[in-house]
């Protein structure tokens, strides 16, 4: 896919190597170059922009405080700066990516192939403001068995989910709800970790990620973990903790094959 980029830069000779960065790739489409913040708020609040390079440290308006701004935008960012003790805070700022001065086109063009990945897996339908993270660092892609672990962001840390644990996996809005076995390995190793995470993740994405042996959807707002069903009945499935789920009319005869195939 192609992707709409802005770049911003106080710094002119910095402002025209990224964008003759973006203008070499070829699936990058360059809307605009900003020598202040406050141009660059303007035009987006106007135009539709995936992906945009903002530098940090500039007057009036910093790229941290631009962030901010663009908050619930669909606009993803990637921070550029010579100064690495901003690194946690464009971490918290949900940025794809930071890119340290003087940027070589190798290290641009790798935070470019991230946010393209980010965007390939995003699913408008389910989060059409927002899109989460699927596909970038916030999600670790686990391999296919359940003795392992991934681990994704949550309340500005990283949470390790042991994919065993998990017995079902929510949707609620922008967010996934990744709901856990009380018992299970996940809550002992994280300390103060809660029976859910909610990470800034789309359903489809984790959907991919997840082995499908194991998990399945059973609704658009439920995926569930095979392994820690109880029992199944009146179009609900339910767990050892107490909680259910709803299975929809289109996930039904998949769910009666899954369990017919696990039957006696």
């Amino acid at each position: 896919m192609n992707m709409r980029c802005i770049v911003v830069d106080d710094e002119p000779l910095a402002l025209e190597m990224m964008a003759s960065y973006v203008r070499k790739t070829p699936y990058l489409e360059l809307s605009g170059a900003f020598g202040s913040s406050i141009e660059a708020l303007d035009f987006l609040r106007k135009n539709p922009v995936e992906l945009a390079f903002l530098d940090i440290q500039m007057p009036d308006l910093n790229g941290l405080e631009l962030a901010d701004l663009l908050s619930g935008s669909r606009t993803r960012l990637v921070f550029v700066t010579a100064y690495e003790q901003y690194a946690l805070q464009g971490f918290k700022a949900e940025a794809l990516d930071y890119l340290l001065k003087p940027v070589s086109y190798n290290d641009f063009l790798k935070a470019a192939d991230r946010a393209r990945r980010w965007f390939e897996h995003s699913d408008p339908s389910e989060n059409p403001s927002m899109p989460d993270e699927a596909g970038t660092a916030a999600l670790l892609r686990p391999a296919g068995n359940l003795a392992e672990s991934f681990f994704v962001r949550a309340d500005y840390r990283w949470v390790k989910i042991r994919m065993c644990d998990i017995l079902f996996v929510e949707s609620v809005k922008d967010y996934v709800k990744i709901h856990l076995d009380p018992e299970g390995k996940s809550r002992q190793e994280t300390p103060g970790a809660n029976f859910c995470v909610m990470t800034l993740q789309s359903m489809k994405g984790l959907e991919e990620y997840l082995p499908k042996e194991h998990f399945m959807r059973v609704h658009r707002s439920f995926i569930i973990n095979m392994n820690q069903v109880c029992s199944v009945e009146k179009g609900r499935v339910a767990f050892a903790n107490g909680e259910s789920v709803p299975v929809s009319e289109s996930y039904k005869a998949l769910l009666e094959g899954a369990v017919a195939r696990k039957s006696l």
